[in-house]
């Protein structure tokens, strides 16, 4: 058997992101166009792929942290403050680094380092901040974007 496990830290916009509850959750998906006929109904005979997408989630839990505040508001350097309307995500500069590195190198978390050039907070994603006397966690999903060359990210 081979089981593979190892914190990660992150740093997005090259700023420090703290500590997650329970590391990071990174998700591709394959973006298809289904192909049905009247001869089988609903039933998928074939299908186009269209693309891919990716989105990484994780939840902060130190609230202070350096990137927290541009993660959860990248559209202005101002918390609340709507920012340009209509600039884009990635010409516009919004979309940043989140690079992933594993803390120890005795661990066999792998890979070591996970770079994805270009994430952001994603669309109409309601970032939930407590009000309370509790630990602040602030649960995250950002949208990683392909680069010119439609690689969403690098690891080592």
């Amino acid at each position: 058997m081979t089981f593979i496990a190892g914190r990660y830290t992150s740093t997005w916009n090259a700023l420090s992101a703290g500590q997650v509850a329970d590391g990071y959750r990174l998700s591709p998906q394959l973006l298809m166009r289904n192909i049905t006929g009247d001869g089988g109904g609903q039933t998928v005979q074939d299908a186009v792929y269209q693309g891919a997408g990716v989105e990484i989630g994780f939840t902060i839990i130190e609230y202070d942290a350096a990137a927290v505040q541009t993660l959860i508001w990248p559209v202005s350097a101002t918390l609340f403050d709507m920012g340009v309307i209509g600039k884009l995500a990635v010409a516009g500069s919004l979309a940043k680094q989140l690079v992933l590195t594993r803390v120890s190198s005795s661990t066999t978390a792998s890979p070591a380092t996970l770079t994805l050039p270009l994430t952001m907070l994603k669309e109409n994603y309601p970032v939930n901040l407590l009000m309370a006397s509790d630990l602040k966690e602030v649960p995250l999903l950002l949208r990683v974007f392909p680069n010119s060359s439609g690689v969403f990210g690098t690891q080592t």
